[in-house]
């Protein structure tokens, strides 16, 4: 059962199969894993405001080793100047922990799946309360720290960094004794609940998993990443109208999220919302979105259906421009050659 539940979550999430496809959302378990590029783009409490040089960004793997060029099951890096940092890693389950000077120390979970070649997310760590160290940008802003997520006493906060430790190691039933004490300790601590959903799925409890998420996005509106956790829930359920409000929620606080940008596009392809399909589909062709490839297919399925085949061959020439041996290369490829061919005088 246990085993069941958690491919649930992170594996075997079946699609419709008219669109099965497309956007494959297993990960092959079954499959060995197989090298990718996993770039990490971090902010100090909002988006547009990167990261300096200098925080410590450390990745732990599910397997024996995490980089392709080192035998330990951890690595390190600091982000450069514009606060990135890129690992050579392997498909599946990764945690990753940040810290540094003036910022509360974070860690989440990223699940890169089988078909990707690289993964790219975009993180927003929070700054210490009256560090002075990071100006955050306000024309344009969107992104919000919620008052509950800046007064975490320090025992909470400790507890929580234990789960973390915890979650890392594999030891589900710790990570989930140390999360409920943080949440214990404080109540409104929304990255706490997040952390004891992901040990409730390890453990076999989705429905108390995802009565965490659903907390931790109660305390915190704003929180992108228990967002994108009940998403991945609903998208086990085909429960499209569910997965687009969420991600659409997401959005709002992460816009630049890859992964929820291409699964709004998708949920609402099927909801037959074709504009807003189109525009999610376009906004992640205009941030890095590799190993998401078939957005292109949504967006030109979209388009077909508001009757505009010229834009939607220029989608099915970005999928082949991206992966011109994917698993929609066939259905892009007919699309193009059964076009209406330019009339010449």
């Amino acid at each position: 059962m246990r085993s069941k539940i958690l491919s649930l979550l992170f594996a075997c999430w079946i699609l419709p199969p008219a669109f099965a496809q497309s956007i494959d959302i297993s990960n092959g378990r079954q499959q060995a894993p197989h090298p990718v590029d996993l770039v990490l783009n971090i902010s100090i409490d909002e988006v547009q405001n990167r990261a300096p040089a200098g925080i410590i960004v450390q990745l732990s793997s599910d397997y024996s080793f995490v980089s392709r060029n080192a035998p330990t099951d951890q690595e390190s890096q600091q982000t450069d100047k514009s606060g990135t940092v890129i690992f050579h890693t392997l498909t599946g389950t990764h945690e990753v922990r940040i810290t540094g000077d003036g910022i509360v120390e974070s860690s989440r979970t990223i699940e890169i799946l089988q078909q990707q070649s690289r993964e790219i997310e975009n993180i927003v760590v929070r700054s210490k309360p009256g560090s002075g160290q990071f100006n955050v940008a306000e024309a344009g802003s969107t992104g919000v720290v919620s008052a509950a997520s800046i007064n975490i006493p320090a025992k909470a906060e400790k507890e929580f960094q234990a789960g973390s430790k915890a979650l890392e190691k594999k030891d589900y039933d710790a990570a989930k004794k140390h999360f409920s004490s943080a949440t214990e300790l404080y109540d409104k601590y929304s990255l706490a609940y997040n952390g004891m959903g992901v040990a409730q799925m390890a453990l076999g409890d989705a429905p108390a998993a995802h009565a965490s998420f659903e907390k931790s996005v109660q305390i915190d509106d704003h929180f992108a990443e228990g967002y994108r956790n009940l998403a991945r829930l609903a998208l086990a359920d085909h429960n499209f109208e569910q997965i687009d409000e969420l991600l659409t929620k997401s959005l709002l606080s992460e816009p630049l999220n890859a992964w929820a940008l291409t699964y709004a596009a998708y949920a609402e392809l099927q909801l037959h919302h074709f504009d807003a399909a189109i525009t999610h589909a376009r906004a992640a062709h205009a941030v890095p979105h590799p190993g998401l490839a078939s957005v292109h297919i949504v967006a030109a399925r979209a388009l077909e259906a508001t009757s505009q085949p010229d834009e939607a061959l220029k989608e099915y020439h970005l999928y082949l421009d991206e992966d011109p041996n994917g698993r929609d290369s066939a259905r892009a490829r007919q699309a193009i050659e059964s076009a209406p061919k330019p009339k010449t005088k």
